[in-house]
């Protein structure tokens, strides 16, 4: 995928990396720590895990520095030292806050608003055992189809980062075992969710796309324009796609929420 033209994510940088070089004397190795910026839903900042306090945090494995999500503002709370933002993103809450720098544009800063979304990149910390966001950047999200390239991109990046815990290798496997990691949390294995026919894998995948979307947690579930947006070059275009959301929605493994473009799954 391409890169956030505001120095974002780019999925070819991959994760960052810890890279040891030993001096020519043989003494102990210096620790270069390079990190990229991983786009992130609240849900991950909350289960991220430390392996020892004030470290880096963890996700899927992997020491995280910058991050990036779009959430929605739900407060306000304005300060002389900081700004507090409550926001969420369908998978959970979290208190965002930016602390004044001379190289604040205020008119950016006075544009978030209540209730409406917004671009944040920032640090993951921890006060009182509860995590926040330290902001290095906020800014009012205005094209809605940021929301779902940010979706997209957290699927992306998650699925590369499990794909060699949980084994297969190229883009029909590789799926398929992400499918079978994330059924696992819920207490099911991806042979517990078989479909007809030839496209087991993508329907699979399909259901795990759904079960990760934002919208899974409000019971609105994934639109069709994201799963088109994710699988229509697998498939071989968008009425592939959509020929595969009737045939699962038949089998009784989706159903429509909100109105036809939104499917859920029933698992």
């Amino acid at each position: 995928m391409s890169n956030y033209n505001r120095g974002g994510y780019s999925s070819s940088q991959g994760q960052g990396f810890v890279q040891d070089s030993f001096g020519n004397d043989g003494t102990a190795p210096k620790r270069t720590y390079i990190h990229t910026l991983r786009p992130v839903t609240i849900k991950q900042i909350l289960a991220a895990t430390q392996t020892q306090a004030d470290g880096d945090f963890k996700i899927d494995g992997q020491d995280i520095g910058q991050v990036t999500l779009i959430a929605a503002v739900r407060n306000i709370n304005q300060a002389s030292t900081q700004n507090i933002y409550m926001i969420e993103d369908g998978t959970g809450v979290i208190d965002a806050k930016k602390y004044p720098s001379d190289h604040d544009d205020p008119e950016e800063v006075n544009s978030i608003l209540l209730n409406t979304y917004a671009r944040i990149v920032g640090t993951v910390k921890m006060f009182n055992q509860k995590q926040y966001i330290q902001v290095h950047s906020i800014r009012p999200v205005t094209n809605m189809n940021e929301v779902t390239y940010h979706n997209l991109e957290v699927l992306t990046v998650h699925v590369s980062a499990t794909r060699s815990k949980v084994g297969g290798h190229g883009a029909s496997s590789s799926s398929s075992a992400y499918g079978q990691h994330h059924n696992s949390m819920h207490g099911v294995t991806s042979t517990d969710t078989h479909m007809r026919g030839g496209n087991d894998d993508v329907a699979n995948s399909i259901s795990d796309f759904i079960d990760n979307h934002p919208g899974k947690a409000s019971g609105l579930g994934a639109h069709r324009r994201d799963i088109i947006g994710a699988f229509a070059q697998r498939l071989g275009g968008e009425h592939k796609v959509n020929e595969m959301l009737k045939t699962m929605e038949e089998d009784g493994h989706l159903y429509v929420t909100e109105d036809d473009d939104h499917f859920n799954t029933t698992h």
